[in-house]
């Protein structure tokens, strides 16, 4: 058993070590598939959102990740190899292999979820501006007669997006709030107090 708790150190700590370097380095690749968020353009009509959820599995298979794995092999190795030099018995260094390695992958299954948590969309949504106040950065024709300049604060961002307005023209400067989206880069302003 002496061999197997060996090689498993060995294996399990270079892809370890390997994994570590690829991640210090930015090589790791990192695929969520937890769900997706997709815009579609519907033309004139605005953008809608369509959003996917999957449902969530148990918790065991929440475990198993090839990081978590590699890091019960590895521990799986290491305490097998630590209670054997200890000189203890077949079976309680059996046991305490598979205890270090299960708690291993438990630890690295909960670090990683707690780093997945720290991430955050970048996105911007358009549809977050209809509402918001601006101002209009290039004069917004009349009637829809053709388009505008506007800058909005969307997501905590200062964007600027085309504009059309149902109103008179809106020269630069005017105070606006959305009041809806016609295309994804395109709002409807209509001047503030209307």
């Amino acid at each position: 058993m002496t061999t197997v708790y060996l090689v498993c150190a060995i294996v399990g700590g270079v892809l370890l070590l390997c994994q570590l370097a690829m991640m210090l380095l930015g090589l790791a690749g990192d695929h969520d598939f937890d769900d997706g968020a997709h815009d579609v353009d519907a033309g004139e009509h605005g953008a809608h959102p369509v959003d996917a959820d999957y449902h969530d599995t148990s918790m065991f298979f929440q475990l198993l990740s090839f990081r978590s794995l590699v890091a019960a092999v590895t521990f799986f190795g290491l305490a097998g190899m630590a209670a054997t030099e200890a000189g203890w018995p077949t079976y309680p260094v059996l046991l305490s292999a598979v205890g270090a390695g299960v708690l291993a992958m438990i630890i690295v299954a909960w670090l990683m979820r707690l780093l997945y948590s720290l991430r955050a969309e970048g996105n911007v949504h358009i549809e977050n501006a209809v509402g918001m106040p601006g101002s209009v950065y290039l004069t917004v024709p009349s009637h829809r007669e053709g388009a505008g300049k506007v800058t909005v604060t969307v997501q905590n961002r200062t964007m600027e997006f085309e504009a059309f307005t149902n109103e008179e023209k809106l020269p630069t400067g005017t105070s606006v709030v959305v009041t809806g989206v016609i295309a994804p880069n395109t709002l409807e302003v209509e001047r503030v107090g209307q």
